[in-house]
């Protein structure tokens, strides 16, 4: 099966309240690749790979709601070129 890849901006309340590492884990959980890190504006960039598109959509909607502190404003998405990660990381 072919990879997919999309780029997520994730506005809210994201930062400050362990969001990457929350991420990082439902990454885990849904076995997506790629990676997760704070931007200066206060957004939050994550690549997401995978094979299966319905397990991307389950992490999105995962993301937006299953954080307790976390209140995400919008995500937006758009699709980019697979780069084939091996797993997922939190970059600083």
């Amino acid at each position: 099966m072919n990879k997919i890849a999309f780029k997520l901006i994730v506005y809210g309340k994201v930062q400050g309240i362990g969001y990457r590492w929350f991420v990082k884990d439902i990454a885990k959980e849904e076995n997506i690749y790629g990676y997760v890190k704070n931007k200066s504006d206060g957004s939050v960039e994550i690549v997401v790979e995978s094979d299966d598109d319905e397990k991307i959509k389950k992490f999105i909607e995962r993301i937006k709601k299953e954080h307790p502190y976390a209140f995400v404003e919008k995500i937006e998405i758009s699709e980019i070129p697979v780069v084939s990660y091996k797993d997922f990381k939190i970059e600083f």
